[in-house]
């Protein structure tokens, strides 16, 4: 079994907890196993050609390091699993205080995958030709430049025409992301084993803009409906390219999945009011 941790490098806290846990894989694996787990890190080896040789990707840190990991695992078909050393962490499976425990689990193999859907977004060009496309776990955003003026930005679902929204930007989400951004600016909530999609404008300057939720398998279609110059699509919040006036910015259902680790999964409302609380408490603590 070969491992890769990934986490924040400007974080101190974090590359001394990756220290700790390949310490801690390797001595509990030669325990359990006849043959020990090997681990490396981003620090013995580039995160791309480590999730191309790994067995199980580790991310160290908060929901962020787990997306920026979780790109790696889906194009690799790679399981992630998650310590959370963030503030929020919906996406990390297990808080730093327990990770003995949480190794011995892993090792023994006491633990469920989940597959989590992710949508393709591409960046047409005017001749309909791809000129980005990357896979989303989270959402997709279109947005403008925070000292641009306002956009308008037209949706189409599944070809049909929707409306024009006078706004900063739209988000789509996943049902795994309608706990991120989408729920900052207004969005439902969605259940796990919902498989939809959500639709939030970002602060549309209209009384009738409400997010939508579509099926999974509907074709979302972004276009500009006036020229605006400062508009850049992120998908998952680290991989970018801006928009041009007359580009389609396209999310499409597809059979790219991300296998996530699960240990003793908490249930859904209760993960989500105490992760609230703890951050709230955090903030306070550093007020």
């Amino acid at each position: 079994m070969f491992v890769g941790i990934f986490y924040n490098e400007t974080k101190k806290q974090n590359m001394q907890y990756a220290d700790t846990l390949k310490e801690a894989i390797h001595r509990i694996s030669k325990e359990l196993c006849d043959t020990p787990w090997s681990v490396t890190d981003q620090r013995e080896m580039a995160i791309g050609e480590m999730a191309a040789s790994c067995d199980l990707l580790i991310s160290v840190g908060g929901d962020g390091t787990f997306l920026k990991t979780a790109y790696h695992g889906i194009l690799n078909d790679v399981p992630v699993f998650g310590f959370n050393l963030g503030t929020f962490g919906l996406l990390t499976e297990c808080d730093a205080d327990c990770p003995e425990q949480t190794i011995r689990k892993l090792i023994t193999g006491a633990y469920v995958e989940e597959d989590r859907r992710t949508l393709l977004v591409e960046v047409l060009n005017p001749n309909g030709e791809v000129r980005f496309s990357e896979y989303a776990l989270n959402d997709c955003v279109l947005e403008r430049n925070a000292l641009s003026g306002v956009a308008y930005i037209s949706l189409s679902i599944n070809g049909a025409f929707v409306d024009t929204y006078p706004c900063n930007g739209i988000v789509i989400a996943t049902q795994t992301g309608s706990t991120a951004y989408s729920l900052s600016a207004g969005g439902p909530i969605v259940e796990p084993g919902n498989d939809v999609n959500v639709v939030t404008p970002l602060c549309a300057h209209s009384t009738d803009s409400r997010p939508i939720v579509t099926r999974a398998q509907s074709v979302l279609e972004l276009s500009m409906c006036r020229e605006h110059g400062n508009m850049f699509v992120s998908v998952d919040g680290h991989r970018n390219t801006p928009l041009g006036d007359r580009d389609l910015l396209r999310c499409v259902p597809c059979d790219k999945t991300l296998k996530i680790i699960r240990i003793d999964p908490p249930d859904f409302y209760e993960a989500l009011r105490r992760k609230s609380h703890e951050r709230r408490r955090k903030l306070s603590d550093e007020i």
